[in-house]
């Protein structure tokens, strides 16, 4: 979609794709919408800091993460439905290794997604509908009136946030930084769902403030949720370690990527996502073959290297 020369016909075809419309669009936005609509206190309560409204957020946040990210945990790992079909790594997850907190990579994954991630999404949600609650966000999008751009902003959420995402990761890769917050997500080599959100606190603050930019951008609560799930529980999808789900070995939704798999086992290629190729502009694309490996150490040592006298 954002390539140069434009190629509208084939964004088109990548906007109505199995792999943007099916599996994040329309799952994502429906989840959005029932929580606007059936989970959500009213903003006539969210007009001051109370702890009923804010624990009731909290508390929807909590237990749909437990649902989908647990089910997909279930599902994989536990019942191994699909067994290592289109499962990037064969191996299993760590139940027996001393970098994680008690050592089992799940119990780990779990506190810190849900402790502070669901802690510092919440945040954020609470923020955003304190704020339209009280006309201190002068952008409020009512979707009724203006339909069009609705429907607009939410397909740009997963652009702007795989930007964000591509720009933040970077930053988080800066050694004082990622020794500090990263390093926790970094444990998880080979990945599963509750791998996701497993972040430093540090960590979660930075990369779920993509989310800010709707108070400058025309939304609506639906945007809201649609992209505080799209960097929590999509994380979650993405991060399963499986490319999808299927039923007979053909994909029904798509999950994660074997890119974004190699830098979890590399680190320095692949910051980015498949949405945009940011990886592709800045030099630090890994597809995987021995090629792409080698061109990326040379960026480096040409990094390293001392500039001419």
């Amino acid at each position: 979609v954002l390539v140069w020369p434009p190629r509208p016909t084939a964004a088109l075809k990548h906007l109505l794709s199995f792999a943007f419309l099916g599996s994040i669009i329309l799952p994502f936005g429906a989840l959005a919408i029932v929580i606007w609509v059936y989970l959500q206190p009213a903003l006539e309560r969210c007009v001051e800091f109370q702890p009923d409204w804010i624990l009731q957020m909290y508390g929807r946040n909590l237990g749909l993460m437990i649902l989908i990210t647990g089910g997909l945990h279930l599902y994989f790992y536990t019942y191994k439905r699909q067994g290592t079909r289109r499962k990037f790594d064969p191996r299993d997850l760590d139940r027996k290794n001393r970098k994680y907190f008690g050592n089992n990579q799940v119990w780990d994954n779990i506190f810190w997604s849900c402790a502070s991630g669901i802690t510092i999404a919440t945040a954020y949600e609470v923020f955003f509908m304190w704020g339209y609650a009280n006309d201190l966000l002068p952008f409020y999008l009512d979707w009724k009136k203006h339909p069009i751009w609705f429907v607009l902003t939410l397909i740009a959420i997963p652009f702007w946030s795989s930007i964000h995402f591509y720009l933040i990761h970077r930053l988080l890769h800066w050694k004082p930084l990622y020794k500090l917050a990263h390093a926790v997500h970094h444990r998880n080599d080979n990945i599963g769902p509750w791998s996701g959100i497993s972040m430093h606190p540090i960590e979660h603050v930075i990369y779920l403030s993509s989310i800010l930019i709707h108070a400058v951008v025309a939304s609506h609560p639906v945007h809201i949720f649609f992209h505080t799930s799209w960097n929590t529980i999509g994380a979650a999808a993405s991060h399963t370690g499986f490319e999808s789900i299927t039923i007979r070995d053909k994909p029904i939704f798509l999950l994660g990527s074997f890119h974004h798999q190699l830098h979890h086992r590399f680190h320095n290629c692949n910051y980015g996502n498949f949405l945009v190729r940011c990886d592709q502009w800045f030099g630090t694309d890994h597809d995987g073959t021995p090629e792409a490996w080698d061109k990326i150490r040379k960026r480096q040592q040409n990094r390293r290297s001392p500039m001419p006298s």
